[in-house]
């Protein structure tokens, strides 16, 4: 088992072009217009139908998750490419399958990620769970089932299975929209068998240096939660990495993958919208916090009814492993 950790450089956005901070490069997803995760793409997860949050909000978005049109509509848009079929492959390769395990997908959705996990699997199983009824509808519903793919209804902090039931576990692109983050991943130990590996993939912020640095991550914070509800929010690589290791996780793999983009509009880019929706309001409200939200993740300028942006986002690949 690999038992280093990778250290990593913080980087600079004119070298942020597809490449890993424990120097693992993928020239092929350099450029945001390959990155055809679309906003869309992103919506089930990122609008945590799976997270626990103020009443209001809770009710919105599970009705919004529990309406069967959208969830069609999602999944018909849930192609993996660009930067999040390349994220998904390299969290596969980290989840180290022999094609035997039975594995445990949280925030499953339509299953769009234990499709490609699949083929890695032979003599196992994935076991999916959500809470939204209406993506695990539309899952089953596939024209072209998942193989080994089976699902069941419930709460990630609240996980509906016996202890030391599953060889490896998985959440992608979701730990931002917990509430109960540091329930989901005690939850998800207590159902792993001893030894047994889980993965987290999810979109990070840079690591707070100094007050702007707070200030910026709160305002961010503020305007996604304007869409994702009151319990959205970002985590550095520091701040999984505690969760992992307060609830009992030893981690012998933590990477950070940055993925650069140079374009018109935030169209490939996921979550785009709301990042320039951030961008342009602390450009109005506080020029403080728009020159470092420029250096530490992109520079905007608009002309007439366009806009461009050039700059990069970095995800975080973290290995959970729990004690034998």
């Amino acid at each position: 088992m690999n038992n280093e950790h990778d250290h990593k450089e913080h980087k600079s956005h004119e070298a942020a072009s597809g490449h890993s901070h424990d120097h693992e490069r993928d020239p092929a997803h350099s450029h945001g217009h390959e990155a055809h995760g679309h906003e869309h793409d992103h919506d089930h997860s990122e609008h945590g139908h799976h997270h626990h949050s103020a009443e209001a909000h809770e009710h919105e978005h599970k009705t919004h998750f529990h309406d069967p049109a959208h969830a069609a509509e999602f999944d018909r848009r849930s192609t993996m490419t660009g930067i999040r079929a390349s994220l998904t492959e390299k969290m596969i390769e980290m989840l180290a399958l022999n094609g035997d395990e039975s594995v445990l997908d949280v925030a499953t959705g339509t299953g769009r990620v234990a499709r490609p996990l699949s083929k890695h699997i032979k003599s196992g199983r994935i076991v999916g769970v959500d809470q939204a009824f209406a993506m695990l509808d539309i899952g089953r519903q596939h024209k072209d089932p998942i193989p080994h793919y089976e699902q069941s209804a419930g709460e990630a902090d609240k996980l509906p299975f016996k202890t030391n039931t599953f060889d490896r576990a998985f959440v992608s692109f979701s730990l931002h929209h917990f509430g109960n983050s540091a329930g989901v991943v005690q939850e998800v130990l207590r159902v792993l068998k001893g030894g047994g590996r889980f993965v987290v993939l999810d979109p990070i912020i840079e690591e707070a240096k100094d007050s702007v640095d707070v200030a910026l991550e709160a305002k961010i914070n503020q305007v996604f939660r304007r869409t994702h509800g009151d319990s959205f929010r970002f985590h550095t690589e520091s701040s999984i990495q505690r969760l992992l290791t307060k609830a009992g996780y030893r981690i012998p793999r933590s990477n950070v993958l940055s993925f650069g983009f140079n374009q018109e509009g935030m169209d490939g880019i996921p979550t785009g919208r709301h990042w320039l929706e951030a961008a342009e309001e602390v450009e109005r409200e506080a020029p403080e916090l728009a020159a470092r939200l420029k250096k530490n993740y992109f520079t905007w300028h608009r002309h007439d009814d366009h806009v461009h942006v050039k700059g990069g986002f970095s995800y975080a690949l973290i290995c959970g492993v729990k004690p034998s």
